[in-house]
């Protein structure tokens, strides 16, 4: 992941036009955009069915 941020960092600050002292803002601005993508792919826990379901469901 070092590297993936590195490579997005450098590219932000490329692309700002190379600002002198603000490899830290680029590299949490990094840091930031690759975790929200990352959150995106998280499936959310599937719900189990409660105890006092499963026995209405069996009577």
């Amino acid at each position: 992941m070092h590297e993936q941020v590195q490579r997005r960092a450098y590219a932000m600050w490329e692309a700002d036009g190379r600002p002198e002292g603000q490899d830290q803002t680029y590299w949490f601005k990094a840091v930031s955009e690759i975790a929200s993508e990352a959150a995106k792919t998280i499936k959310p826990p599937r719900k189990r069915a409660t105890k006092s379901t499963k026995a209405s469901k069996a009577a």
